[in-house]
């Protein structure tokens, strides 16, 4: 008997926003998608994780597709392509699934459930899908260095035209942008290359994408950072950024977190503790839920793992990570009466901290631990701010408290939401968060509640993001992209 594919109901609600509402079209098959997940699978680097992706029983409102729709197989002549796609996850895999009928369709589910669920990450809901899978799924990778030295060409004519006078003397490609160091001649240059910075987009056909003018490190040099179609991203797997936990740099933090990376692909790392305290805010399709899971297990792969407070308010997407052993709840926190709660033990524990501290004669927590305590470091993660703001005005007071006073006692916010507003990042809170990440917002007004400056509403969305750190001046960043397997392996070995 030939296995069939069994989707989740999850998947199958995926599968159905995208006929609805990508290509609009909900009379089409099932299995059209599915083929389609298969091959967006198959252009990863690394195979699905058999824990992330198990072989599953029928589902209860899930779907249950016979390898005859997906892939023609068991039909007469022609119409079956088993063999190629038997042959292709073979090679992919590297193991011999032509003598092996349950590992062959067991291979083929995990391929097509994790292709779902990357298409999921990378469509925006409501968008053109025959957009997306032109740019996204069928253009070819990387700008050549030949297209990115006409583009060079390009952006020197148009910067002659604006009356700039600057000589290109340097290109770099990253994950997602071309960056072009431009030496310039006169001090007034800069300025006016600034203020043209939408001619220069004018100029170049970017329509949506926003070029960007920045003065680099070096007497009179600009960069000025021109975004490539999305085709030609180079998406940054978590398992590239991991190692960087584990770095020299990150030997100097306290609390190192990797974000992703900057412009030219090298990775991002804040130290948490220095922080102290981080607001993010971005709108659907921003990668504000991926920048938290990159949060999370940075937390969870450092040299010392800190206690974690979970709250969740639409219980969604935090769920993975509920069987980790150092929850200070032991649980994920889902109501807004429990979230109040839990938030003001925390101030009873910061206020027993520093009483500890009182008798140790340290100041802070720093100094705690080095005069032997075994006080570990607290970090709270709400996600959803703003709905907790909806519920309960309440939530208000005791986070400001902690903003303005848990720094000392090792316990840190991380605070983030759809809606950047007045109402859900308040004056009080803003003074005591320095540190905050803006991704991809709807207005200007949104990206000065989170950056006090506009910006966040030109970014590319998916993870492109502005970082203002405690201190430091505004950087552009782009965040990993993070599989459910990344999430499994990392509670894995905390749980």
């Amino acid at each position: 008997m030939v296995a069939r594919v069994q989707l989740t109901e999850k998947d199958k609600n995926i599968i159905q926003q995208m006929m609805a509402d990508g290509w609009r079209r909900p009379d089409l098959d099932y299995w059209t998608i599915a083929r389609l997940a298969l091959a967006r699978s198959l252009q990863m680097s690394t195979a699905p994780d058999p824990e992330a992706y198990p072989v599953l029983p029928v589902q209860e409102n899930g779907i249950q597709m016979h390898p005859a729709q997906l892939i023609g197989e068991t039909r007469p002549g022609e119409d079956d392509y088993s063999d190629v796609y038997r042959a292709m996850i073979s090679i992919y895999e590297g193991r011999d699934l032509f003598s092996d009928e349950v590992a062959f369709h067991a291979a083929l589910q995990r391929h097509v459930r994790r292709g779902i669920a990357t298409l999921a990450a990378e469509w925006t809901p409501g968008a053109d899908f025959n957009r997306y899978l032109l740019q996204d799924l069928f253009t070819e990778g990387p700008e050549s260095s030949e297209l990115a030295g006409e583009l060079g060409d390009q952006v020197a004519r148009i910067m002659a035209e604006m009356g700039v006078d600057g000589r290109l003397i340097h290109t770099a490609q990253g994950p997602r942008l071309t960056r072009f160091t431009f030496q310039l001649t006169g001090l007034d240059d800069l300025g006016r290359l600034k203020r043209g910075e939408e001619k220069l987009a004018f100029g170049l056909g970017l329509a949506d994408r926003a070029a960007t003018v920045s003065s680099a490190a070096v007497e009179r040099q600009v960069w000025i950072d021109i975004p490539r179609p999305t085709g030609q991203w180079r998406a940054v797997d978590w398992s590239e950024l991991k190692p960087a936990l584990r770095s020299q740099q990150a030997d100097t933090m306290s609390l190192p977190v990797c974000l992703g990376t900057d412009v030219l692909g090298v990775p991002m790392l804040i130290d948490l503790a220095a922080a102290p305290h981080l607001f993010l805010g971005g709108t659907t399709g921003s990668g504000k839920s991926m920048t938290l899971h990159g949060i999370l297990l940075s937390l969870l792969s450092g040299r010392e793992v800190p206690d974690l407070l979970l709250i969740d308010p639409k219980a969604v997407e935090f769920t993975p990570y509920k069987t980790l052993k150092n929850l200070v709840t032991g649980e994920i926190i889902t109501s807004v009466s429990d979230a109040l709660r839990v938030l003001n033990d925390l101030i009873k524990e910061m206020n027993q901290r520093q009483e500890i501290f009182t008798k140790l004669e340290v100041r802070d927590f720093a100094e705690a631990q080095a005069a032997g305590s075994d006080l570990k470091r607290i970090v709270a993660v709400i996600d959803e701010l703003g709905d907790l703001f909806m519920q309960s005005d309440e939530i208000e007071v005791p986070l400001i408290r902690l903003a303005a006073k848990a720094r000392s006692a090792g316990i840190h916010l991380v605070l983030a939401t759809q809606r950047p507003e007045a109402a859900t990042f308040p004056g009080m809170l803003r003074s005591n968060v320095p540190s905050r990440v803006a991704l991809t917002v709807q207005k200007g007004s949104e990206s000065r509640i989170i950056l006090d400056d506009g910006g966040a509403e030109k970014l590319l969305g998916k993870g492109d993001m502005l970082v203002k750190f405690s201190g430091q001046p505004v950087v552009r960043a782009h965040g990993p992209r993070i599989q459910s397997s990344d999430i499994i392996g990392a509670v894995g070995k905390n749980a």
